[in-house]
């Protein structure tokens, strides 16, 4: 019986152990993957401000510099995050204040 126990938790072990493998370390690098994109966009962003650049290719060459592979995936994400960007940028620039009352 005991013997019963010990290989139900090693199997129980193996099974967390494999659900994490395969479903929350790809979660976890997609997270920062994200991240560290939508740092370069924002960098990019600002560094606009300063001097004309092509911000798209400046995020390209500093994922690039960081080891990540520019796969349609990544295009995605950076379009995903540059367009995020721009939303935030336009409803500071422009807020819906229809009333001073919006104020308070």
């Amino acid at each position: 019986m005991e013997n019963m126990i010990n290989i139900l938790a090693e199997l129980t072990v193996g099974m967390v152990s494999l659900v994490i493998a395969y479903f929350l370390i790809p979660w976890l690098k997609e997270k920062r993957l994200i991240a560290v994109v939508r740092k370069a966009v924002e960098a990019a962003e600002k560094l606009s401000e300063h001097e004309p650049i092509n911000k798209k290719e400046y995020v390209k060459r500093i994922l690039s510099s960081m080891g990540i592979r520019l796969s349609e995936t990544v295009e995605a994400i950076i379009e995903g995050c540059v367009l995020e960007l721009d939303l935030l940028i336009s409803n500071v620039r422009d807020p819906e204040i229809t009333d001073e009352k919006d104020y308070i």
